[in-house]
């Protein structure tokens, strides 16, 4: 389980529980995927990222993967998140507008 992200600006590591072992274990990440599944668990997300009232994404472009918040983007069925994800960061990132 992740415990905890840690990271200035940027993320750069994850505390990673084992709740078998009750061990807690670092790991240095600069990036992090949730596969959420078809039951919407998006309460682990910050209130700024907005959701539907059924928990699900909002999306802010229609066919796209942005929603509220720069860089953090809502993954489904396909390889649709990463392509944006990847086109976000060639374009400059976090420094960066969403088109």
């Amino acid at each position: 389980n992740v415990k905890e992200v840690t990271g200035g600006d940027r993320m750069e590591k994850l505390i990673l529980h084992n709740s078998a072992s009750g061990e807690d274990v670092e790991m240095a990440a600069g990036s992090l995927f949730f596969a959420i599944g078809h039951n919407p668990v998006t309460n682990f997300l910050p209130a700024e990222i907005e959701t539907h009232p059924n928990g699900y994404l909002k999306l802010t472009q229609p066919g796209r993967t942005f929603t509220s918040v720069p860089g953090i983007f809502a993954a489904g069925r396909g390889a649709a998140a990463a392509i944006d994800a990847e086109r976000w960061l060639a374009a400059g990132g976090f420094g960066a507008a969403q088109e």
